[in-house]
């Protein structure tokens, strides 16, 4: 299919912002993000791959990619 479903992220502005059950914080580092960040899972987007320029990094922790399913879970109510 030429479309895929991305979710974005947001900079993590203070370390005492709540981090809530439909988004998972991504340590600095993590996919080769520069900031520490929050996926934000309530905001899931497609986009027509075509808009997709340059591969900016992959999330490849196990651990994370389980945190991210299941705050899509929880946003999908599935």
């Amino acid at each position: 299919m030429p479309i895929i479903n991305v979710v974005p992220l947001t900079s993590l502005k203070s370390s005492d912002r709540k981090i809530y059950p439909n988004e998972v914080l991504l340590p600095a580092g993590t996919g080769g993000i520069a900031l520490d960040s929050i996926v934000l899972c309530y905001q899931v987007r497609t986009l027509d791959k075509t808009r997709l320029l340059t591969e900016l990094g992959a999330i490849t922790d196990r651990k994370v990619r389980s945190q991210i399913v299941s705050a899509l879970r929880f946003q999908l109510d599935i």
